[in-house]
């Protein structure tokens, strides 16, 4: 069913030119006019075909497999211009990966990659700013999720457009209703708050016939903070700001509370996400991102499979159904690249509606705010048949915050800290002031 919805979407594409050409080119004769029959038609020469042109993808820190690169990218862009042949190319070492093509001469002409990495390259002056290129082609930006495009804007910074999103992630709380349903707890619902999740996962967390049940897993500190759009760095100083922002102290209440739940210590272990939610099905909540649905998808109809349901990311009282800042897949475009037009062409068509179901059809959520599309999100995956998919529209993403080269030294201390605060060696505030004062010896000789 899929490939039949791909095959008629890619026909659609390559037919569109073909019908708006045949439309704009009908000729209606003049009546009740002399015609001179006598009068030779001119001959014109017919217009030589575009020639042949190879664009370069760079994959580059986002995770796109080779299927759906040739089925979600390149068989679009050759429907729709037959000229232009689609390549793509692996950088697995990040910024150094990027100088060695540089080194090379022969610079990618696109890059497929996650919105942080839009300010590396915007520091490389690898990227082009897509503004120019946005007006003269009359690109309609309001069609884009508007979150994911200010996502963009301010990763790249002074009025600057470097990427156009492509796909996007979303948060949900999976469950496994199982569990639920052996404790005899109500299944969580649409709207919960933290509170609530964290009460939920207090009324399973146990030990029965010698299994432990885990309440839940919960996704990293670092992208929950997003919810609260809590900056790490003062911008003006550079210096981590971790002190003054109560919401830090509230997250990190947050997270010491579900590792203080008997039985969930493990709350933040990538084995409670992979091993005890999904293999031992021994944890009952994985509040997380969208990537389990890939991996629930592969055991469906297996002896593996359970029976589970999600519903949405919880989120704050004070920022109700408010989920994570947006994250995703974006495009940019080479400033080094031979074929700017071409590929600019191939972004502009990737943000197409035709293409956009396409991708939702092969389970990437759309870059769109058409929510119509949004809602086609899982119709071609047995897992999801008869599931609360809607949960995850009825929540925003949350306003991102501007990046700053200081934030990962300011990362690694807070989760330094939050390590030590889960196993009981220091308090809270102790934990907030330490992991400030180390992320800021560490700025200070770095920039010595």
């Amino acid at each position: 069913m899929v490939w039949k919805q791909t095959c008629s979407t890619i026909a659609t594409l390559g037919m569109l030119g073909a019908v708006l050409s045949a439309c704009g080119n009908t000729a209606t004769p003049e009546t009740g006019a002399n015609h001179n029959s006598s009068t030779p038609p001119v001959s014109q020469k017919p217009s030589e075909p575009p020639a042949p042109v190879k664009l370069i993808m760079m994959q580059d820190g986002a995770t796109i497999t080779k299927d759906e690169f040739e089925n979600l990218i390149a068989a679009p862009v050759k429907a729709k211009y037959p000229h232009i042949s689609m390549e793509l190319v692996i950088n697995s070492k990040a910024d150094a990966g990027v100088q060695d093509f540089i080194a090379s001469g022969e610079f990618p002409d696109l890059i497929f990659s996650t919105y942080p990495r839009i300010t590396n390259h915007r520091d490389l002056k690898t990227v082009e700013d897509l503004n120019p290129l946005v007006a003269k082609n009359k690109v309609d930006l309001t069609k884009y999720d508007p979150a994911a495009l200010q996502t963009a804007q301010v990763y790249s910074g002074d009025g600057k457009l470097y990427g156009l999103p492509f796909s996007l992630n979303f948060t949900a709380t999976f469950y496994n209703k199982d569990i639920f349903d052996r404790f005899g707890v109500p299944y969580p619902k649409d709207g919960m708050t933290w509170d609530d999740a964290l009460d939920t996962a207090k009324k399973i967390s146990r030990v029965m016939d010698g299994v432990e049940y885990k309440g839940a897993f919960i996704q990293g500190i670092g992208d929950v903070s997003t919810q609260l759009s809590l900056p790490l760095v003062d911008p003006k100083t550079g210096k981590a700001n971790l002190v003054v922002q109560e919401g830090w102290k509230k997250l990190f209440d947050l997270y010491k509370a579900f590792t203080d739940i008997p039985n969930n210590k493990d709350a933040l272990a990538g084995a409670t996400l992979n091993n005890g939610f999904l293999k031992d099905q021994t944890v009952a909540m994985a509040i997380s991102y969208d990537a389990r649905i890939a991996a629930l998808e592969k055991l469906y109809g297996t002896p593996q499979d359970f029976n589970w349901d999600l519903t949405q990311f919880p989120s704050f009282k004070e920022k109700p159904n408010t989920t994570v800042a947006s994250s995703g897949h974006f495009l940019l475009l080479s400033s080094l690249g031979k074929h700017k037009e071409e590929a600019f062409k191939v972004i502009e068509l990737l943000g197409s509606s035709d293409v956009q179901k396409l991708i939702t059809d092969h389970g990437r959520f759309t870059a769109l705010r058409d929510q119509s599309i949004k809602e086609m999100y899982g119709n071609n995956m047995k897992s999801l048949k008869g599931k609360n998919i809607k949960a995850v529209f009825k929540s925003q993403f949350a306003a991102p915050v501007a990046p700053h080269t200081n934030t990962a030294y300011v990362f690694k201390h807070i989760n330094t800290s939050l390590t030590r605060v889960v196993n009981g060696e220091i308090d809270v505030n102790t934990a907030i002031r330490e992991a400030e004062d180390a992320a800021n010896k560490e700025i200070a000789e770095k920039s010595r």
